[in-house]
C-alpha cells in the first residue's frame, strides 16, 4: 500500500500540469454569486470558440476531481484555495479539450498500450512512476515492483483501480501532448532567405541628431487646458480608456484580532505548568512531541547557533537544565538541554562510485563489495577508484573529495562520514548510485548540544474575538452612510485602506485572508453602498464600494486627470512650437 501511497500524492498535481492550458478562464464562485455568468436563465458558463460549455457538464467535472482529491488525500473536507484551484483545472480541462484537443483528434494522435506499459516498466519509465515505486530506503527503483503491482492490481480494491487507472490517463494525456508539441517544433523553421534578411538587417547602421524638448521644464501654470481641449483629446484618444473588463474600488477599515493581556498570562500560566512536568519527564522527545505548538528540532547544535539566551543559560549546562518560560516572538517556550556530543567540525574522505544500471542495485552492492575487500586484501584504493569510479571529478585524483564540512554532501554519505571513525570503509547508497567511502581523516572534535524546546503560541481567546467583533458591530451600527463611514474613521484614528481594480474572479486583497466573499459583495453592491462585517482570519472587515468601472470606453469624467495630463502636453508643445517661430521672425 505504500506504493499506491505515493500515488495518490502525485494523481492530483500530475492531472493539474496536464488540465493546465492555453488559456484560464477562473470561474470563481459561480453557483453563490449572483453576478456574471450565470445572470439571468442562460445555463452557459462559458464559450470556447464556437463551443458552449453549460453549468451541468461543468458543475460534473468540477465534483469529480473533488471526489478524486478527497480520495487520493483521504480528506473529506476541501478548503477554499483547493476548491478554487479545481474548478480551474476543470476549466483548463474544458479549454484543452477544444483548442489543442481538437487538433490532436485531427491529427490521430494517441499513446498505444506498448507506449503506456513502457513508460510503467520499460528502460526510460516515466517520472512519476519512477518516484511512486522507488524503495525509500535504497533510493532505486526496481521495475519488477511495478510488474508484481500491475499483476496484482485486479485483486485490489476498487478505489485503488480506480487511481491507478486515472494515473495511467494522465501519463497517457501527458505524452499524447507532448508529441503534439514535438510535431509544432519540428514544423518550426527560418528560411534561407529569412536568415540572409536577418542578418542584411543586423549590418545596417545609421546615424541621426535630434534635439529634445522636456516639457516638464514649462511650468504647468504657463498653459490654460480649456474642456474643449480636453474633449479634443479624448474624442481623438478613446482607445486609451478602453477597458477590457468591469472592475471596483473599495474602501475599506479592518478590526484586528489581537492576543489581549489577559490571553498573554493565560498562555504563560499554561506553559509554566507543563514546564513542571517537562522538568520531570525523561521521555523528554514524547513529551514535547505530544504537546509542542512548534516543529520539533531534535537536531545537536554548535555553540552560537542557538538563541542567545538559550545558548548562554544551556550550552554548559548539566543535562536536564531547563530555561523558561521565555518569549520568543508571538509563542512562550521553554527550553531543556537533552543531549550533547562531540562531533567533528569536518571530515576528509575518498569514494568510488558505481552506477545502478537498469534498477539493478544488487549487482552495484556486489561489486562495491568485492572493491572493499580488495582493498583489505592490499589494492590501493587510488587505483581502484581510477579504475571503476563513475565520479570522473575525483576519480582522477583517486576517488579524493578533501575535506568537506557537514552538510556538503547528500544526506546518506554526509551521515556515514560524520558518525564513522577514520579508516573506516562504509558502503551507502544515494540518488547517484553506490558509494565505497574510506573516510581518511577527521578534525578535533567540537561540543554540541540538543535542546527540545515546548512551545505555546500567544493566541487570542474567543472573548477577544467577540470583544473585536462587537466594536466593528457598534461601529456598523453607527455609521450606515458613506458620509458617516468616512467621518467615523478620522474621528476614531482609523486606517482607511483601498482595494483598488478588483476584477470579478479576482481571489486576493493584499492584507486579507481568502477575502473572495468581499469580491463577491463589490460585485452585487451599488456604488456607495456599506457592507457588513466580514470575517477573514484574524480580522472583522466592513467595506464602501466607492468606484464602479464598467467594461468599454470609460467616460470623460472618470478618466479627466489622465486625460487632461495629455491635452496639457500638447498645449506646451504648441506653446513652445509658437515661441520658437515668434523668435525666428524676429531675427
Amino acid at each position: 500500500m505504500a506504493v499506491i501511497t505515493r500515488i495518490r500524492k502525485r494523481v492530483g498535481l500530475l492531472i493539474g500540469f496536464v488540465g493546465v492550458s492555453m488559456i484560464l478562464f477562473i470561474l470563481g464562485d459561480l453557483v453563490t454569486s449572483n453576478s456574471g455568468l450565470l445572470q439571468g436563465n442562460s445555463d452557459v458558463v462559458g464559450v470556447i470558440g464556437d463551443e458552449k460549455v453549460h453549468y451541468q457538464e461543468y458543475n460534473r467535472r468540477v465534483e469529480t476531481l473533488t471526489e478524486n482529491y478527497k480520495i487520493n488525500t483521504k480528506n473529506e473536507n476541501v478548503d477554499q484555495n483547493t476548491q478554487d484551484m479545481l474548478r480551474e483545472q476543470a476549466w483548463g480541462m474544458f479549454v484543452t479539450d477544444n483548442t489543442t484537443g481538437r487538433e490532436i483528434k485531427k491529427l490521430g494522435l494517441t499513446c498505444s498500450a506498448g507506449e503506456l506499459y513502457d513508460m510503467c516498466v520499460g528502460t526510460n519509465p516515466h517520472p512519476q512512476i519512477k518516484q511512486a515505486f522507488t524503495d525509500p530506503k535504497t533510493g532505486v527503483f526496481d521495475p519488477a515492483n511495478v510488474i508484481k503491482f500491475l499483476k496484482d492490481l485486479p485483486n485490489r480494491d476498487e478505489n485503488t483501480q480506480r487511481q491507478w487507472k486515472t494515473f495511467e490517463d494522465a501519463i497517457a494525456e501527458e505524452r499524447i501532448g507532448t508529441k503534439y508539441k514535438d510535431l509544432i517544433k519540428a514544423g518550426l523553421f527560418v528560411t534561407g532567405e529569412e536568415a540572409k534578411r536577418n542578418f542584411e538587417e543586423a549590418q545596417k547602421n545609421a546615424s541621426i541628431r535630434f534635439a529634445r524638448l522636456d516639457l516638464n521644464t514649462i511650468p504647468d501654470s504657463s498653459v490654460k487646458v480649456e474642456d474643449s481641449d480636453l474633449s479634443s483629446y479624448y474624442n481623438a484618444n478613446q482607445q486609451k480608456y478602453k477597458q477590457a473588463e468591469t472592475i471596483r474600488k473599495v474602501e475599506y477599515i479592518t478590526f484586528d484580532v489581537n492576543p489581549s493581556p489577559e490571553d498573554r498570562a493565560a498562555v504563560l500560566a499554561s506553559i509554566q505548568n507543563l514546564g513542571k512536568e517537562y522538568a520531570a519527564t525523561s521521555d523528554n522527545l514524547s513529551f514535547v512531541s505530544q504537546n509542542t505548538d512548534g516543529a520539533v528540532d531534535t537536531t545537536y547544535h554548535a555553540k552560537g547557533t542557538l538563541p542567545v539566551m538559550v545558548d548562554t543559560a544551556l550550552f554548559n549546562a548539566a543535562i536536564g537544565t531547563i530555561v523558561g518560560p521565555y518569549e520568543e516572538g508571538n509563542s512562550v517556550k521553554v527550553s531543556k538541554l537533552t543531549g550533547e556530543k562531540v562531533v567533528s567540525d569536518s571530515v576528509k574522505a575518498r569514494h568510488i562510485l558505481i552506477n545502478i544500471m537498469d534498477g539493478d542495485s544488487t549487482k552495484a552492492m556486489a561489486t562495491a563489495d568485492s572493491l572493499k575487500n580488495a582493498v583489505k586484501k592490499g589494492a590501493k584504493f587510488a587505483d581502484l577508484a581510477m579504475m571503476f569510479s563513475k565520479d570522473q571529478g575525483s576519480a582522477i585524483k583517486g576517488g579524493d573529495l578533501g575535506w568537506f564540512r557537514q552538510g556538503m554532501m547528500v544526506p546518506t554519505f554526509n551521515d556515514a562520514c560524520f558518525n564513522g571513525k577514520k579508516g573506516d570503509m562504509p558502503i551507502v547508497t544515494s540518488q547517484f548510485g553506490i558509494h565505497l567511502i574510506e573516510i581518511l581523516d577527521k578534525s578535533a572534535g567540537s561540543k554540541q548540544v540538543q535542546v527540545l524546546t515546548l512551545e505555546r503560541k500567544i493566541e487570542p481567546s474567543q472573548r477577544t474575538y467577540d470583544a473585536a467583533y462587537n466594536k466593528a458591530n457598534e461601529f456598523a451600527s453607527k455609521n450606515s452612510t458613506g458620509e458617516a463611514f468616512d467621518s467615523a474613521i478620522v474621528k476614531q484614528g482609523l486606517n482607511k485602506r483601498i482595494a483598488d481594480n478588483i476584477r470579478e474572479n479576482d481571489k486576493n486583497i493584499p492584507g486579507l485572508d481568502q477575502p473572495r466573499e468581499l469580491v463577491r459583495w463589490a460585485y452585487t453592491a451599488k456604488k456607495g453602498e456599506l457592507s457588513k462585517i466580514f470575517t477573514f482570519g484574524d480580522k472583522y472587515v466592513m467595506a464602501h464600494l466607492v468606484g464602479i468601472k464598467e467594461k468599454g470606453t470609460l467616460p470623460l469624467d472618470e478618466v479627466k486627470d489622465a486625460v487632461t495630463v495629455e491635452a496639457r502636453k500638447i498645449k506646451k508643445h504648441k506653446c513652445y512650437l509658437t515661441s520658437s517661430m515668434q523668435r525666428v521672425l524676429e531675427m
